[in-house]
């Protein structure tokens, strides 16, 4: 996502040994002063597309008894829309991952309830 520019450098800090390189990439990657992230960072536009996706995803979390294999299926069933393919590539990506069931035992899905909605936030933030 756009705003989360603290993703790279938290992956490299996690993922890698303390090193020269390491330290490069972090001097390279700090965060910018706020002037610089506002010209930076284009705003991500929403069409109106991508806002009825978002609200019809959004509806979707609303629905009692929530039960996440319908909530997997409606996702899916979005998926199959024509204006998906028109759509942002993060909405179809989380979307896409919504539909999605992870290969746990427990037989959870790849997204909770709580995911699904800060994640839809994250787009009005913008």
């Amino acid at each position: 996502m756009p705003k989360q520019v603290d993703v790279e450098i938290h992956s490299a800090q996690f993922l890698n040994a303390p090193s020269a390189l390491l330290d490069e990439f972090l001097h390279n990657k700090a965060p910018q002063t706020t002037m610089e992230q506002s010209t930076a960072q284009p705003k991500l536009k929403l069409q109106q597309v991508d806002k009825d996706l978002l609200i019809d995803l959004a509806q979707l979390l609303e629905v009692e008894p929530y039960d996440y294999l319908s909530i997997a299926h409606e996702a899916y069933l979005l998926t199959l829309e024509p204006s998906f393919i028109d759509s942002n590539l993060y909405i179809q990506r989380l979307i896409q991952h919504v539909a999605a069931i992870d290969n746990h035992e427990q037989g959870e899905f790849a997204l909770h309830k709580e995911e699904i909605t800060q994640r839809i936030q994250q787009f009005y933030a913008m």
